[in-house]
């Protein structure tokens, strides 16, 4: 209700009274925070799935070097460090901290569970003009969502059935500079028909049942967006491609405006 999430339970106040207690509980701050805690979750695992797999590939270097295996040590931790470099010549180009620490962290994950996450920059991207636990958020719920609608997937499941796992965060600055455009796309099996128009809404998941709440992730992204004053888009072409419009931070423009 305008905006809000709200829970509403009635109760009998005994079973020979004809009087009930209608209780009406605010749990928008609830929703948010539950997401936020999903997001904090997931980039911990991110973390972890970063020092795992960098302790086992030193793990690798070093018996390849006890073996006297030189070239083939040599040559592994060549290509250790070449997608090291990459992924470092990528976050060079995002200036805002948040955004390039929680795609390194979710490139790891992506990786243990077999599924590449491509990261594409067009120019330097700036810092953003948002709260970062709601950057966060947005981010991270709308990576991990696509990371699970390909991991696991049988290929002949996806459009494109010869192209592995796959992942792209787009990250384009306006030309005024004062938005970037954020697009999420993967090559899953889409977004069913019967939940596109409430995909959105509170408690609507694609994911399969389990203890744990779900449909909360895109709730909280729909209403953080909002309150950006932009709008969270969802397009299908091979798997499903979300877009937002984040607003950005320009100096020059800041500076130009103070004067």
């Amino acid at each position: 209700m305008a905006g809000r999430t709200l829970v509403a339970s009635c109760t009998r106040v005994s079973e020979d009274s004809g009087l009930r207690v209608l209780m009406v509980q605010d749990q928008t701050e609830l929703s948010r925070m539950s997401g936020e805690l999903d997001t904090v979750r997931t980039m911990a695992a991110g973390l972890r799935a970063q020092t795992h797999e960098h302790a086992n590939r030193m793990h690798t270097v070093v018996s390849l070097l006890e073996l006297e295996r030189y070239p083939q040590a040599r040559d592994f931790a060549a290509s250790t460090l070449e997608g090291s470099v990459r992924l470092g010549e990528t976050a060079r180009e995002i200036e805002d901290p948040y955004v390039a620490a929680l795609l390194a962290g979710k490139t790891a994950t992506a990786h243990e569970r077999g599924v590449e996450l491509v990261v594409v920059t067009h120019g330097q991207v700036p810092p953003l003009a948002v709260d970062p636990s709601e950057l966060v958020s947005v981010l991270g719920n709308l990576v991990d969502n696509a990371v699970d609608a390909v991991s696991g997937v049988d290929p002949t499941d996806r459009p494109g059935e010869e192209e592995p796992p796959t992942v792209e965060v787009e990250l384009v600055p306006s030309r005024d500079g004062r938005l970037v455009h954020l697009t999420v796309a993967d090559n899953g099996p889409g977004i069913r028909p019967d939940v596109r128009e409430r995909l959105f809404d509170h408690g609507v998941t694609t994911k399969p049942a389990t203890d744990a709440p779900r449909g909360v992730g895109l709730d909280v992204v729909r209403r953080a967006v909002e309150g950006w004053g932009t709008e969270l888009t969802v397009s299908h072409e091979a798997g499903a491609v979300f877009s937002v419009d984040i607003p950005a931070q320009h100096p020059a423009l800041d500076r130009k405006e103070n004067r």
